[in-house]
């Protein structure tokens, strides 16, 4: 057995499988379960139905482009890596594209994948980090309504890896592609 491997029986046991709330981007699941332990329990989830995505945005000058946009449950802005959720048909990577047109008013012709990954055991949702370079401005781009307070900003990466490091970014997803991507261009 390697160090991560992910193999391995299940342990628990679902009795009752329970949707309690479904919208066109959200489910909430509400199961009866049996735990490892044995014992009764309950698992309660929340299922995001279209994959997310976010994309770093590199220049040739190694600058990324963050977002600053007010997040409702949080009471407060965040900068973030231009991020969003696939539409119906699209794969990830077109709706990177597509996100990143919106909100960042950029076209890249060269896109590198950075993995996927989970935010929470309570969250089941796909979430995918893609690399984006050789870039042009467009104008070619409509923000949605919730988006209309979002600001973009071309940041040195190395500052915004500091701003992830030391508490200035605190969006989950962002910090995490900031690192991998870090990571895989060597700094």
């Amino acid at each position: 057995m390697g160090l991560f491997d992910l193999d391995g029986p299940n342990p628990w046991r679902t009795t009752e499988a329970r949707v309690v709330f479904e919208d066109s981007r959200l489910r909430l699941h509400h199961d009866l379960v049996v735990q490892p332990d044995g014992e009764p329990g309950r698992y309660a989830y929340l299922e995001v139905i279209a994959p997310v995505v976010s994309m770093l945005a590199l220049d040739h000058d190694d600058y990324v482009y963050l977002v600053r946009q007010w997040r409702y449950p949080w009471g407060r802005n965040s900068w973030e890596l231009p991020s969003g959720s696939g539409e119906e048909g699209e794969s990830p990577l077109m709706a990177a594209q597509r996100e990143l047109a919106e909100e960042a008013g950029l076209l890249a012709s060269h896109w590198e994948p950075l993995g996927e990954w989970y935010a929470s055991a309570t969250l089941d949702s796909s979430w995918h980090f893609f690399l984006a370079r050789d870039l042009q401005q467009t104008t070619a781009h409509e923000r949605d309504g919730a988006e209309h307070d979002m600001v973009a900003r071309r940041v040195p990466l190395l500052r915004a890896v500091e701003a992830a490091m030391d508490g200035r970014i605190q969006h989950g997803m962002t910090i995490a592609a900031l690192l991998r991507a870090a990571r895989r261009l060597g700094i």
